[in-house]
């Protein structure tokens, strides 16, 4: 068999919204890089949240592209600089808006995002009342957010004109929303321009010299479409969004019932 290079989203696809990855999913990632294919995460989030459940992965595109790491070689890290950095969360905290900061060394929260967040991580799945430290054990509080080595910034909506107030302001970077699996705009984002997952994925195709028709994407909403574009065979989980399943080569079974599993063991690759 050749060697596949398998990309994953994370978020809906290998854990599900209320933060559970199957048992299966783990193993089947496991056996297919012990199969020695490659297994990489294709995500928004940055590096230090990108892989979950211990997952082994071969690489990962980080950011929304912002960062590509393929076995412990970095092809690219596009941060924003700590200027930029001041610029927003000086805006956000005149505007009351609690946020937290993603980089690939940290994760910081604003002095008021472990009370604010809670309703917004509610919506996105997590049941009952939620506590930010478990969900982000690694988020520190520091007594400044000017930090540099940044590649995100996100933010809760208190209403969408937040958003559209936001992006109005700032008109340079690229401003997004994102949610749960219903993908109701729950928090809004800020990046570099220019970055996204599918450039992302080209250089790291042209990087490993791979066929497309050895290219298996999985995905579950409309943000993951891209990404089916750059392979061969597209894959989304049956607890993904309609839109990604019509776009899908294979629609396989839900992410809590071992999608990921049954998808890799239907196209023989474990």
């Amino acid at each position: 068999m050749n060697k596949k290079l398998l990309l994953f989203d994370v978020d809906g696809t290998l854990v599900s919204y209320d933060g559970i990855v199957p048992q299966s999913c783990k193993d089947a990632l496991k056996q297919a890089k012990d199969h020695g294919h490659y297994v990489f995460v294709v995500t928004g989030r940055t590096k230090n949240r990108a892989t979950v459940g211990n997952i082994e992965v071969s690489g990962m595109i980080c950011g929304n592209g912002a960062y590509i790491e393929c076995e412990g070689k970095v092809l690219k890290d596009q941060k924003l600089s700590l200027q930029q950095v001041i610029d927003i969360t000086d805006y956000l905290d005149q505007h009351d808006l609690c946020y937290f900061m993603e980089g690939n060394d940290g994760l910081y929260g604003s002095h008021d995002f472990e009370t604010k967040a809670v309703p917004a991580y509610q919506k996105y799945g997590h049941g009952g009342t939620p506590r930010i430290r478990d969900i982000y054990p690694m988020m520190e509080f520091p007594q400044s957010m000017h930090q540099e080595n940044i590649t995100k910034i996100n933010y809760v909506l208190n209403s969408y004109q937040d958003y559209l107030d936001f992006k109005n302001h700032f008109p340079q970077f690229q401003c997004l929303t994102w949610g749960g699996q219903g993908e109701e705009a729950l928090f809004g984002d800020c990046a570099l321009p220019n970055i996204d997952k599918k450039t992302a994925i080209e250089q790291l195709i042209h990087y490993l010299q791979i066929n497309k028709q050895d290219i298996y994407a999985f995905g579950d909403a409309e943000v993951d479409m891209p990404m089916f574009e750059c392979a061969g065979t597209s894959i989304c989980v049956g607890s993904g969004r309609e839109a990604a399943k019509q776009e899908a080569d294979y629609i396989s079974d839900d992410v809590k019932n071992d999608g990921i599993a049954k998808a890799l063991k239907h196209f023989h690759i474990i």
